[in-house]
């Protein structure tokens, strides 16, 4: 509070407190809005859940909760207990784009999230519909973001989604015996898996059981 207003009153007497009010209220107010928000993001990232993976979900359909826990549940088969604590858990992360009429801004940072997932750790299965595997697929990057399907999906006779450079990089689910058990929509519904440039022990073995889990989720 370098710059002064008026007349400033003795320290800490009644009127320099009203003096403070009148003149710093919004600088009071703002600083403790901030001081809050902050405190409030450091006790959800402490408490928050911890899971052995991210599977993340980008496209255009809203699935149900019950489709959400279906594919966390269909993944964790298939995964280790990375965290150690007992228990084979994933967590689904759906991103869903509007691309409507004036749904410009939020479509945006949707895209801005969900390219922000690369980073996080443990998450390297990706489930996209058609329209936005495409737009990765069309990237110059793309070899450097998702591993080829060669690697992970074999002699599979699913569609498979190519770049420009004849690679495989998607796979698409509409035929997954585990999809279609669980009533799980997957008509318009591809799986990738993206590389890993992490060399901790939890993203190494979370990116060898994605591998295997994406083997099985399209038989």
């Amino acid at each position: 509070m370098a710059e002064k207003y008026g007349t400033v009153p003795p320290k800490y007497t009644a009127k320099w407190w009203q003096y403070i009010w009148d003149y710093y209220k919004w600088h009071i107010i703002i600083t403790v809005v901030a001081l809050l928000v902050a405190s409030v993001t450091i006790v959800q990232c402490a408490t928050r859940p911890k899971y052995d993976m991210n599977v993340v979900y980008a496209g255009h359909k809203n699935y149900t909760e019950r489709e959400a826990e279906d594919i966390e549940n269909l993944v964790a088969q298939y995964i280790t207990d990375i965290d150690g604590n007992g228990e084979n858990s994933v967590l689904f992360q759906p991103l869903v784009f509007m691309d409507s009429n004036g749904s410009a801004e939020y479509d945006y940072a949707v895209q801005t999230k969900l390219d922000m997932t690369f980073l996080d750790d443990c998450s390297f299965i990706y489930l996209m519909d058609k329209e936005q595997a495409q737009i990765y697929l069309q990237r110059d990057s793309i070899q450097d973001s998702f591993e080829d399907v060669s690697k992970w999906a074999g002699e599979t006779s699913a569609e498979v989604l190519k770049a420009e450079n004849g690679t495989g990089y998607a796979v698409s689910l509409a035929d997954s015996a585990l999809f279609k058990e669980k009533n799980i929509y997957c008509d318009d519904l591809y799986i990738m898996v993206s590389r890993n440039y992490k060399d901790d022990e939890a993203n190494v073995k979370a990116h060898e059981d994605s591998l295997n889990a994406a083997a099985m989720l399209i038989k």
